[in-house]
């Protein structure tokens, strides 16, 4: 599972209409896209955007070139090569929208830590220690199961060690359940998924 509670500054690419769902209740439906910095200039992450409780008036404001700002929780999935982004809006406005393009938000992950050389031990530029480790998230497309990684970096508190940050469940394949700090780059020329962590603790299935 990996989700976010984000905040997304962008254009919409596709103009908006109206569709139902399984439940037969209208939604509002675009594609927007967000310009983010990489190491040879800005690439665009597309996100597909769903509005619950459509309006026919919505769709004169979400046009194609439209700079917007949208609000809610976004699933992040892997579709082919690269992962796709879709967003179940609670708030999406054309009113005040900053100048630059921007993703940010809370990540919410349950997954599976490596099998082998779970973490390394790092330094910041600014003197600071920290853990930085993967961990994947799988789940099934059509008849096989595929994973999403993420990249965490895990900081301790102000003058504690590393140590302090080493709970005893972490070990090769643990099963984890981690919040932090959203980020999306790029690697390859494909976006990545990067997170500082907030919280972080073993996931017990009780079923």
């Amino acid at each position: 599972m990996i989700k976010a509670e984000v905040n997304i500054t962008g254009t919409v690419r596709r103009s908006a209409s109206i569709r139902t769902d399984r439940n037969n209740q209208p939604y509002v439906s675009f594609v927007m896209s967000a310009s983010l910095a990489d190491g040879s200039g800005t690439r665009d992450i597309r996100v597909f955007v769903s509005v619950p409780q459509a309006r026919q008036s919505d769709l004169s404001v979400y046009t194609e070139g439209q700079r917007v700002t949208a609000s809610g929780t976004m699933d992040i999935r892997r579709k082919d090569d690269g992962l796709s982004f879709y967003l179940t809006a609670r708030l999406v406005t054309a009113e005040n929208v900053p100048a630059l393009d921007a993703i940010s938000g809370t990540l919410s992950f349950r997954g599976y830590l490596k099998k082998e050389n779970i973490f390394d031990e790092r330094t910041s530029k600014n003197g600071r220690p920290y853990l930085l480790f993967s961990a994947y998230s799988s789940e099934k497309v059509g008849d096989n199961f595929v994973s999403t990684w993420v990249t965490f970096m895990r900081f301790p508190e102000k003058n504690a060690t590393v140590e302090s940050i080493k709970p005893d469940w972490l070990r090769p394949r643990a099963h984890v359940d981690i919040s932090g700090d959203l980020r999306i780059s790029f690697y390859k020329e494909a976006p990545s998924l990067s997170c500082i962590v907030r919280e972080m603790t073993e996931h017990i299935n009780n079923s």
